[in-house]
């Protein structure tokens, strides 16, 4: 490795808190970043939520400012769907888990005790208490004195507006991924990117095809007339880039996590250890761009030129 691991592990972490500031910045929260807002890439809200629960013990505004947020756009906020990213973890004990369980009072399910805490804490207890007091802060106390600033107007946030537009089913989400794929996409591509179940994505494309909106040919579906839709979601001629951020934001938080118990057990920077954690950190951000095999992502450039630079 070209830096010390405990170089690599902070740049790893300031890039990745960079990231989610830039993100919840365009959905109106009032951050300021050093990391450039890549305007042409799609922010998916519950995957920017769940990776940002990681750092919320240990980053007190982000915490502040995302509970605001929420409080503000619960509407916009597809609480089933993190439910299902949390229920996925929990049988993992990941602290995630128990943070949303303070956060959403509407799911039952049995948190358990994590196996971990969160990254940059020392013990499972010090998570506990976090939770304690997080579960008196999430409750609202009266009229909220700074509102957030409004969501940007760039494709970056077209998912929260074509929501605005359609409601929060399965439609939204096959919109977006179709105005991102001009040329077609696979309805099981798009379940999987948005979490939807194949069968609901599959009865919106049915219903759209026996309207006209959409054509499907060869198992590819096609807006038949995307400049309506990009009209109304103000995009102009501007591109989507899609990202399966929970695929990348959770390579991301392993990678940390496990640059964590390296620099803990004074594994070598050199070794194959750390060189094997990179390989599969950049293997995911290279399988988390979504559609044409010929999209470029900056943010995934920028993390692979990250992850090139420590090894």
């Amino acid at each position: 490795m070209k830096t010390s691991l405990t170089t690599f592990e902070c740049r790893a972490r300031d890039w990745l808190l960079d990231l989610l500031y830039s993100q919840w910045r365009a959905l109106g929260a009032p951050f300021s970043t050093s990391q450039p807002l890549r305007p042409d890439e799609a922010i998916d809200p519950e995957a920017l939520l769940w990776c940002s629960l990681e750092f919320f013990p240990s980053e007190p505004r982000l915490c502040e400012q995302v509970i605001r947020w929420l409080a503000n756009n619960g509407q916009s906020l597809l609480r089933p769907r993190v439910r299902k990213f949390a229920q996925a973890q929990q049988a993992q004990q990941d602290a995630r888990a128990a943070i949303w369980h303070v956060l959403d009072p509407q799911w039952s399910a049995d948190a358990g005790e994590p196996a971990n805490p969160c990254y940059g804490q020392e013990s499972v207890g010090g998570l506990l208490g976090f939770c304690r007091e997080l579960a008196g802060k999430a409750k609202p106390q009266g009229p909220l004195r700074q509102q957030p600033g409004t969501p940007q107007r760039t494709p970056a946030t077209v998912i929260l507006r074509a929501r605005d537009a359609l409601g929060t089913d399965a439609r939204h989400f096959l919109l977006v991924y179709l105005l991102a794929n001009p040329g077609g996409a696979k309805l099981r591509s798009v379940a999987v990117w948005s979490g939807q179940s194949y069968r609901n994505i599959s009865k919106v494309a049915s219903r759209w095809e026996a309207a006209g909106i959409i054509s499907i040919e060869h198992g590819y579906s096609r807006l038949s007339n995307p400049a309506p839709w990009a009209a109304i979601l103000e995009l102009g001629s501007a591109r989507i880039v899609l990202l399966n951020w929970r695929r990348l934001y959770d390579a991301s938080v392993r990678l940390l996590r496990a640059l964590g118990k390296a620099r803990a057990k004074s594994i070598p920077a050199d070794g194959p250890v750390v060189s094997a954690l990179v390989r599969e950190a950049a293997a995911e951000a290279e399988a988390s761009v979504e559609g044409d095999t010929s999209t470029r992502s900056e943010t995934v450039q920028d993390l692979k030129n990250l992850l090139a630079s420590g090894s």
